[in-house]
């Protein structure tokens, strides 16, 4: 099984002032129409889909600045077009009752994945930054706002994640849909959450398949980046897996670069994972 991408159109990107939570513009994405599907499922309208952070944000916010960011982010097209995976897993009810459709949570899956890659893991980085900026959610960052953590978290696994959510099985299925909605091992779909900084909980029993070997293979790969979560929880989570499919698995060790030697070049080692993967179901 190989990892499915969509053939990127554009390598243009947002620049940081349109993303800014200041500059009041909207914004269309320059990612064209998906040339496939990447499962069976037709996607829906871009109006019914998920959307993260659909509830309240609450008060909780030491500056005011920092609501009026998050709803800048969140109305933009450019941020909006992307529907980032990452976003959604622990922000959104509305995904949390998707999941609990197959038709529905394929049809997401779909729209989260026929976008333009380049161009919106620049928009996630950018608002990584943008995040911690003074004149946003600076004090809030610095103070670990949870609600703040988990944006910023979710804006930086947005690549494995991706990438993650949008590999199928030999039928065309969505692996984390598999994993979502299979009801013998409900506790499979809680590996997609490592990106995150979740750990794994105690007693988790995935599916030893294909589509979790290619998972655990994708965070592997960003693992490596000291300044991502999963450089804190792959290895632990690599040891379970191996605990309950075998020895070897997975990769359970990693080699950890600095941010700046792995941020420097994101884009040419995203390009290997389809290559990685596929070494891997060679050899196995």
């Amino acid at each position: 099984m190989w990892l499915h991408r969509r053939q990127e159109t554009s390598s243009s990107t947002p620049s940081s002032a349109e993303l800014s939570s200041h500059s009041g513009r909207s914004h269309s994405s320059s990612s064209s129409s998906a040339e496939a599907s990447l499962s069976t499922a037709t996607p829906t309208d871009q109006t019914s889909l998920p959307r993260p952070f659909d509830s309240s944000l609450g008060n909780n916010f030491t500056s005011p600045s920092c609501p009026e960011f998050f709803h800048s982010f969140l109305t933009n097209s450019s941020f909006k077009d992307c529907l980032p995976l990452s976003m959604l897993l622990q922000t959104s009810n509305s995904f949390f009752s998707a999941e609990k459709s197959p038709v529905r949570l394929s049809q997401t899956l779909a729209a989260t994945c026929n976008v333009n890659f380049t161009i919106c893991s620049n928009v996630m980085a950018s608002l990584a930054e943008q995040i911690q900026w003074q004149s946003n959610c600076g004090q809030d960052f610095q103070y670990q706002n949870p609600v703040v953590l988990q944006a910023y978290n979710a804006l930086i696994a947005y690549p494995p994640l991706y990438h993650a959510g949008c590999l199928t099985d030999s039928d065309g299925n969505y692996c984390f849909a598999n994993a979502v909605t299979n009801k013998s091992a409900p506790t499979g779909a809680y590996i997609y959450y490592l990106p995150l900084g979740v750990e794994l909980p105690a007693g988790t029993q995935p599916t030893c398949d294909k589509c979790l070997q290619n998972t655990m293979t994708i965070f592997a790969t960003a693992a490596g980046n000291s300044s991502l979560p999963l450089s804190k929880d792959y290895t632990s989570a690599a040891q379970t897996v191996d605990s309950e499919c075998g020895p070897a698995f997975v990769e359970s060790s990693i080699a950890h670069t600095s941010p700046a030697a792995t941020l420097a070049c994101p884009s040419a080692l995203i390009a290997f994972i389809p290559l990685i993967i596929g070494i891997v179901n060679f050899l196995i």
